[in-house]
């Protein structure tokens, strides 16, 4: 491979990471964009159905976090091969990934849809909720195999440092989803269901883009069987990041209880609403991190160690400085804004107080996003999840303590959502300087 056309391995770094980068990050806003427009339609229905809504929705970070096993695991592996220059290995990969990533769709499918039940019935504010919650996770573990299809080819396409395609894929599916909410929510009558079917087109769509284009530039291969040795090795990287954020989406479970105890619909409504204003600064920093996976990846494979090295901490800088500024706007943003798009006056009020509070630990939350994607990147997954899990564990009883015990009711959740994650970013500022990423293994 000829290392002189690929802006990745030469040329000026800072313009790698932004051609990265910013179609990384718009796709990470468009995918993010279907829940947010499931949310305002669905909000139409009541606090009932945004409550319930929200708590599926913290549930499927659950399963999305399962299929991001394929996605970061076939990044890491294809993204290595190419800085070797070893392309058709790097397509042999994604393909066995591929066939991975489906196999374990079909199990997540069955268990999730059978589990979903007891979830939705012991942990919903009230029994309509409860059924809200139901009918979204039902119909997105049905749709379990879209979904993973979708990641595994991100993964694919991240890899190669081509983000470029997919931007044009899911802005597609973006635009079916917001034909296809208000019809399958109102017209059909399916409610919830029918925010979550339209989830699911909208993933299996993008997906087929992606895989029909990665087939043509020949990134999947005829390859027959499934190389499970490549599964495993998959499976092995991308364990660790996915556990993670398993425990993540676990212990949000427990947070929307606890929010819910202490403000009801309202508070629980309202954190779905911050999750997802917050939510731009986080997807953002997404795309950073896909763009540290992918210099630190291929470089690292090209021998390029201290470009690796110098790449991971400018994306780590450039995704600050937008944490940075959208916490200073969430602490301007008026009530009257935060209320055109709240289900009601107490969740306009809940979510305002959010704003204010989460916004000190955004630029924090910048630097554990794009260096667990700079860790990805090496094959290096451990050490995030071993620094990552303790502090997002802490935030149930930190939660429970603040709103139960000091009396700060919802406010005392907010803040310890705050702090533990200011603390997460400097740990794992701290781990990455230490250097040792750079013997992992891909």
């Amino acid at each position: 491979m000829d290392h002189a056309r690929n802006p990745v391995l030469s040329g000026s770094l800072g313009r790698a990471i932004w051609h990265v980068a910013v179609p990384a990050a718009a796709i990470q806003i468009l995918v993010f964009l279907n829940n947010v427009v499931d949310y305002y339609w669905i909000q139409k229905l009541g606090e009932e159905a945004a409550a319930g809504q929200t708590q599926g929705w913290t549930i499927f970070w659950m399963l999305a976090s399962i299929g991001q096993i394929f996605s970061t695991g076939t990044t890491a592996i294809v993204a290595r091969r190419v800085g070797e220059g070893r392309l058709d290995a790097a397509s042999s990969a994604a393909t066995h990934a591929v066939r991975g990533a489906l196999m374990g769709a079909v199990v997540v499918a069955i268990a999730g849809y059978f589990l979903v039940p007891f979830v939705a019935e012991n942990n919903a504010s009230s029994a309509r909720a409860g059924r809200y919650t139901l009918d979204y996770l039902e119909t997105l573990c049905i749709g379990a195999p879209f979904i993973f299809f979708f990641y595994v080819f991100e993964g694919t396409f991240k890899g190669r440092g081509d983000m470029r395609r997919p931007l044009r894929a899911v802005a597609t599916s973006v635009g079916l989803n917001m034909f296809l909410d208000p019809l399958f929510i109102f017209t059909f009558g399916l409610e919830v269901r029918g925010a979550a079917l339209a989830t699911v087109v909208a993933f299996g769509f993008t997906g087929s883009i992606l895989a029909v284009t990665a087939w043509r530039r020949q990134w999947i291969t005829r390859a027959r069987g499934v190389d499970f040795g490549l599964v495993r090795r998959v499976v092995r990287i991308g364990t660790p990041v996915s556990i993670h954020g398993i425990v993540f989406s676990f212990v949000y479970i427990f947070i929307v209880r606890e929010v819910n105890l202490a403000g009801g619909d309202p508070a629980a409504a309202a954190l779905g609403l911050g999750l997802r204003v917050e939510g731009l600064a986080f997807l953002v920093g997404v795309g950073f991190a896909i763009a540290a996976a992918t210099v630190v990846g291929q470089n690292l494979g090209a021998n390029r160690i201290d470009r690796a090295h110098r790449g991971a901490w400018m994306a780590v800088r450039y995704a600050m400085y937008f944490s940075g500024a959208w916490g200073l706007f969430l602490l301007v943003v008026p009530a009257s804004a935060v209320a055109w798009v709240s289900p009601g006056a107490l969740a306009a009020h809940y979510a305002t107080h959010y704003f204010h509070i989460v916004a000190i630990s955004l630029a924090f939350t910048a630097v554990e996003i794009v260096l667990e994607g700079a860790f990805s990147g090496a094959g290096d997954t451990l050490p995030p999840m071993l620094l990552g899990i303790p502090f997002t564990l802490l935030r149930i009883p930190a939660a429970m303590i603040a709103s139960r015990g000091l009396g700060y009711g919802v406010a005392g959740i907010f803040w310890a959502l705050t702090l533990t994650s200011v603390i997460r970013g400097l740990l794992f500022a701290f781990w990455f300087a230490r250097g040792k990423w750079i013997h992992a293994k891909a």
